[in-house]
């Protein structure tokens, strides 16, 4: 079982994402960028399916990617946008502004620790976190594997996504199990994947907690991608952050 981006999650993981038809994160991240005009760092940059478009419209932004299929495939799909193939906390340098978009947060271990290292090495981050409220509720099976998604792959044929999780809302701790099956086109299975990811999450309380210990202050809050009323629940939070002084 992988625990990253590699095989199917890494050549599908763009076809889910259009097949969803979820609203990007692409015009948050730009006007995030407008009062920004230094170097500015790209944490997770995956596919280059949003560092590719930054890159385009003339924004000064470096893709760092962990995963070598993604970064591989960010190469071919956008060759102008620079990606270095390393672990963001392996990775030294100073820049305007970090950007971690797509919940990659969510897989560091150690939040508090991650959020002052990024303190020390940027004045502005954009950060964008998810909440489980479908696992929390009940509404998703716990520990069975239940159907996620399906889309027609471009070789012919499907690509399913199953999905088992086990959630821990104490601790803010949600274990993912995703199961990637190709299919022919009479139906037949041709191969099976599976991969693990270990996410954290928080409330809204213990977020403002944890960026006020670890050096941030909230510039600007965005619900759901923009794409919500104010009576509604909060699925996704995008924030604009600034660095308190030391």
């Amino acid at each position: 079982m992988n625990s990253g981006y590699e095989g199917f999650e890494a050549s599908w993981h763009d076809l889910f994402w259009e097949a969803e038809e979820a609203p990007s994160e692409l015009p948050l991240i730009k006007k995030f960028l407008e009062a920004r005009k230094g170097k500015c760092l790209y944490i997770g940059s995956g596919s280059g399916r949003l560092l590719g478009p930054l890159v385009a419209a003339g924004k000064d932004v470096l893709g760092l990617e962990c995963s070598s299929e993604m970064a591989k495939l960010s190469r071919e799909n956008f060759p102008d946008a620079k990606v270095l193939e390393e672990k963001w906390q392996e990775h030294e340098g100073k820049y305007d502004a970090i950007l971690l978009p797509a919940f990659t947060f969510q897989l560091f271990l150690d939040p508090q620790k991650q959020l002052t290292r990024l303190s020390e090495q940027a004045d502005s981050l954009y950060l964008t976190l998810f909440f489980p409220w479908a696992e929390i509720s009940g509404d998703l099976p716990q520990n069975e594997w239940y159907f996620d998604r399906d889309v027609v792959l471009p070789i012919g044929g499907t690509g399913e996504l199953e999905t088992q999780h086990k959630i821990k809302e104490q601790i803010g701790s949600l274990v993912r199990k995703h199961r990637y099956t190709m299919r022919d086109a009479s139906g037949n299975v041709i191969r099976r994947e599976e991969t693990v990811q270990r996410l954290r999450f928080f409330t809204d309380a213990a977020l403002k907690n944890l960026l006020k210990k670890s050096g941030w202050k909230i510039e600007k809050e965005i619900k759901n991608l923009g794409e919500s009323n104010d009576d509604e629940l909060v699925y996704v939070t995008t924030l604009y952050l600034i660095a308190l002084p030391n």
